[in-house]
């Protein structure tokens, strides 16, 4: 039956734009917002800094157009890497900024990916500030209206079921929330129905990511990059991988989850691993959520 409370949206990444990479085969924004809106979808998360329109006002127009909403943005900050930090979060607060003037509830924030030939696991000490800089960005993003949510990403110190326990456990679950990437957290070994249950209502924003198991396989046995299990096609359209997601959808549902599920497969090319388009992809995915949850 349908889920009021619940509203669909998908993402530039879907569409090849994915941070920290080659820009210079990006499609259009007006392209991607247009087929979003296409496939069936009522939101966009903001994909990375200056692909959409940065000006408020633009945006909002922009928008408008498609009639989607701006969910969320997603920004990764080296909690990790002293280095880039300064510059990460010049970025962030530029994003919430533009969130906060469209009205958006959520900035996700995750850990930038590691330096290539990076293995050292950090220490304690540095664990503890990360913890208490993503404390803090939370209480800063709170004044603009904004709920801090924390997203595992493959490759980076912040990745496993494992960190993402100990980042729990390190900050406050008032300040900061979780972003349940169900293709990252299988990725990593973990199973993301299990998640919604140990977790609960500290999940506030979810992104629904299928993955093959096969080529995940492949990735382990060749110990391939993120980067290149995204382009030997290790994501899959809704329903056509490994995980659960239908089962994801019931267990949130069950427990009065309310807001936004982002739909999204990120790729690197114009077209997957198995020659779809973006648009193509997206449909799949839809008419999946519809033909299993109702929504």
């Amino acid at each position: 039956m349908p889920h009021p409370s619940i509203r669909v949206a998908s993402a530039p990444v879907s569409w090849g734009i994915m941070e920290d990479n080659d820009d210079s085969g990006w499609l259009p924004p007006e392209q991607v917002m247009a087929e979003i809106r296409a496939a069936g979808f009522e939101g966009t998360e903001l994909g990375p800094l200056g692909y959409y329109p940065t000006h408020p006002a633009q945006l909002r127009v922009a928008l408008a157009r498609h009639q989607l909403t701006l969910t969320a943005a997603f920004v990764m900050i080296g909690f990790f890497e002293p280095g880039r930090r300064e510059a990460d979060l010049a970025a962030a607060r530029r994003a919430a900024g533009i969130l906060h003037a469209l009205g958006s509830p959520f900035i996700v924030l995750a850990d930038a990916l590691r330096p290539a030939g990076d293995t050292a696991e950090p220490s304690d000490a540095a664990w503890r500030e990360a913890a208490r800089l993503l404390e803090d960005l939370a209480r800063e993003f709170r004044s603009l209206n904004l709920s801090t949510v924390f997203h595992l990403e493959s490759d980076s110190h912040l990745e496993s079921p494992a960190d993402l326990d100990r980042m729990c456990r390190e900050t406050d679950p008032d300040l900061v929330g979780i972003c349940l990437d169900t293709g990252h957290h299988y990725y990593n070994g973990g199973n993301p129905r299990a998640a919604v249950k140990q977790y609960g209502r500290r999940i506030r924003h979810v992104h629904l990511k299928d993955v093959d198991p096969a080529v995940l396989a492949r990735v382990r046995a060749e110990k391939l990059d993120f980067y290149m299990a995204v382009k030997a096609g290790v994501f899959t359209p809704l329903g056509l991988g490994g995980v659960d997601i239908a089962g994801v959808v019931e267990d949130l549902t069950a427990q009065g989850y309310a807001g936004w599920l982002v739909v999204e497969q990120d790729v690197l090319a114009h077209r997957d691993a198995a020659g779809r388009t973006p648009l193509e992809a997206a449909k799949i995915s839809r008419k999946f959520l519809q033909d299993t949850a109702g929504i």
